[in-house]
């Protein structure tokens, strides 16, 4: 049954438990069951758990808010905030607050309220990366550039997501080490004109009703 739990069927920590097994039971990797709940996102398994006798020490520093944040499970956030968890509290090796966490993947509605979450609870959106230090959050060979938020959101999020970020006071002409803005990072990774408008500061602006760089390269026959 242990080995169930660990691929995703939380819901048996109930029987397990009921069989006498004890709440800070580990896996054939050694991981503690409180922990599998966490990364699957069942906040109602890992309440039963600590009921029984189970620890939120087992999460980690700052009850590894960070990752509940990077797998998208808002219930979670909000429960390891309730629970004590800081939403402003940086890693160590690179800077990273729970906001960048969330911020690390493409258009995913589950983030965006993890965001939302993390906002709402009083999460600074000016929080910047340590310069090149090595991240996990893009998996493979990758660096923070002293980022913001939003400069992560500007590349990954959608318009929403952003929005959110702007209206809590993110700054949208902050500079990372390389002197770019949100408006770069956006630019970079060639998002959509609707996104780009919204990121335009200073002098930068995009015209209303722009046609595409494919569009206009076609032309169009007179027929």
């Amino acid at each position: 049954m242990l080995d169930r739990i660990s691929d995703g069927r939380t819901d048996l920590v109930f029987n397990f438990l009921a069989e006498g097994h004890a709440a800070n039971s580990v896996d054939r990797d050694g991981v503690p069951l409180i922990r599998l709940c966490a990364y699957y996102g069942d906040v109602s398994a890992m309440k039963f758990l600590l009921a029984n006798g189970g620890s939120l020490a087992s999460l980690g520093e700052n009850l590894d808010l960070n990752g509940a944040c990077f797998h998208g499970h808002w219930r979670l956030c909000e429960f390891l905030i309730e629970e004590g968890a800081d939403v402003n509290r940086p890693l160590l090796e690179n800077g990273e607050v729970p906001l960048h966490a969330a911020l690390s993947k493409a258009n995913s509605l589950a983030h965006h309220y993890v965001v939302k979450t993390l906002l709402a609870h009083g999460a600074n959106p000016n929080c910047l990366t340590k310069p090149s230090a090595e991240t996990g959050d893009f998996m493979r060979d990758c660096r923070t550039r002293g980022e913001t938020p939003l400069h992560r959101a500007a590349a990954f999020a959608s318009e929403d997501t952003i929005q959110l970020l702007l209206d809590a006071g993110a700054p949208i002409d902050a500079k990372d080490m390389n002197g770019d803005s949100p408006l770069t990072w956006a630019s970079w990774h060639l998002r959509p004109d609707s996104i780009l408008r919204k990121l335009c500061y200073g002098d930068f602006s995009i015209r209303p009703g722009r046609p595409s760089m494919e569009a206009c390269l076609l032309g169009k026959p007179h027929v």
